[in-house]
């Protein structure tokens, strides 16, 4: 049984494509999307939406895009690191407008004669430029040059700028107070908040086909801290949290998948903090604090060698005892394993009562639990790394491998090989006078 079919979901839902289909509209969301189709409707000129990265913009674009297709004709530019020239051609190519001459002079006037012909028919002309951070100040400037082609009563042309926060930063500056200007729409994407994480989940998963999938309230939790409320990450989380569950042999999403999904991505610093010193703890103030901790030291080590030199201690007649020795007490009831007869076939068993080994956590991606300690034996369910049990019992195959005899999350008993975890031993207590 393959992914989808385990949760039987008829597609992925987090997948990290931006599919208009799976556009959740939260209400910073829809703010954007009727920002847009009102500044195209009104023939507004310049309108900007900036967002940080994972946020949806391009999704919004996507969905902007499919209202707008069979009413308007759309330059879309993906790669706006462009020149003037190369910038102005690119539109023309991607509106179809058919040139005879490459002299600039000549392809402005096309372009405007395009542009009338279509405000005369009720078609609207729209130049969308995503991730618009990167356009070329001059660039930017043929953008505001090409806005100024109107009649007396309205924009021949609507021009959205769809960017990250440091292109507000960028339009802020004297070089491009001009633009700035002319921009009278402007809209910013947050991330989601926890409420809205949980029903982005909840939406995506019932576009999916809902399955048999459930995202416990403490994943869902867990999930928008990790991911901070951004839909890409939220995406990125879920979808290795959902493989963890399908190699647990879990339809529940869980807090500890949650865990393992971050735990093994690339970028194992999602929703992580930074430790930062406080204010006061400048570079000059931390050296001064270190210098003086190491003299500290090495004035308490010196006081106490004088100290060993002038107290009664080893090897002197004084009645002052040395440490008392360090005590190990043994507790272990384990019995001696049983030895196979000459010739035998049988695994060898120790099911010890007491065992000293009385915990394991699996150390590997991925784990089978079998039904007898034989690699031969029937697969009951998988566990992934961090899983751990309790030793019921342990034995030794025809081969030499040793195996642990646990419980599953079902509550069946099931054996599992030693190559694949790690021993947490309980076997000696320390007592120290």
């Amino acid at each position: 049984m393959d992914y989808l079919d385990f949760f039987s979901l008829s597609e992925d839902p987090f997948r990290l494509t931006p599919d208009p289909f799976y556009f959740y509209p939260s209400r910073e969301h829809n703010e954007i999307l009727s920002s847009l189709n009102y500044a195209v409707e009104q023939k507004e000129g310049f309108f900007l939406a900036t967002g940080e990265p994972g946020t949806g913009k391009t999704t919004i674009l996507k969905v902007f895009i499919n209202n707008w297709k069979d009413r308007a004709e759309i330059a879309l530019i993906m790669t706006p690191r462009l020149s003037p020239e190369e910038f102005l051609l690119a539109l023309i190519e991607d509106l179809k407008i058919t040139l005879n001459t490459t002299n600039k002079n000549e392809v402005i006037k096309s372009f405007r004669d395009f542009l009338l012909e279509h405000s005369s028919s009720g078609r609207r002309v729209i130049i969308i430029v995503d991730e618009a951070q990167n356009l070329p100040d001059e660039t930017l400037e043929e953008l505001r040059l090409l806005s100024n082609l109107e009649t007396e009563k309205e924009k021949l042309l609507q021009i959205v700028l769809i960017g990250q926060p440091e292109l507000r930063t960028r339009l802020l500056s004297n070089s491009m107070r001009q633009l700035n200007q002319r921009i009278t729409l402007r809209g910013v994407l947050v991330p989601l908040g926890m409420n809205e994480t949980s029903d982005y989940v909840t939406y995506r998963l019932i576009k999916a086909g809902k399955g048999s999938v459930l995202f416990e309230q403490k994943a869902r939790k867990l999930l928008y801290k990790r991911s901070k409320g951004i839909p890409r990450l939220i995406n990125l989380i879920a979808s290795r949290a959902m493989m963890a569950a399908y190699l647990d042999v879990n339809r529940n999403i869980r807090k500890r998948h949650i865990i393992y999904a971050t735990r093994h991505l690339l970028d194992e610093t999602i929703g992580r903090r930074r430790w930062k010193w406080p204010g006061f703890f400048s570079k000059p103030v931390l050296a001064s604090f270190m210098s003086a901790i190491a003299v500290l030291a090495i004035f308490l080590a010196f006081g106490n060698r004088i100290a060993e030199m002038n107290l009664p201690g080893k090897g002197s007649n004084s009645a002052v005892p040395e440490k008392p020795p360090r005590i190990v007490i043994d507790t272990s009831s384990q019995k001696p394993a049983q030895k196979e007869e000459p010739g035998g076939l049988a695994a060898l068993h120790s099911e010890a009562q007491g065992t000293a080994h009385n915990r394991i956590i699996v150390t590997v991606e991925a784990a089978n639990l079998r039904a007898a300690p034989s690699l031969a034996s029937e697969a009951l369910s998988a566990v992934v790394r961090d899983n751990s049990f309790d030793v019921a019992g342990e034995s030794v195959d025809a081969a030499g491998k040793k195996w642990y005899k646990v419980r599953s999350a079902e509550g069946k008993e099931c054996w599992i090989s030693a190559a694949v975890v790690k021993i947490i031993t309980n076997q000696e207590k320390t007592i120290t006078n």
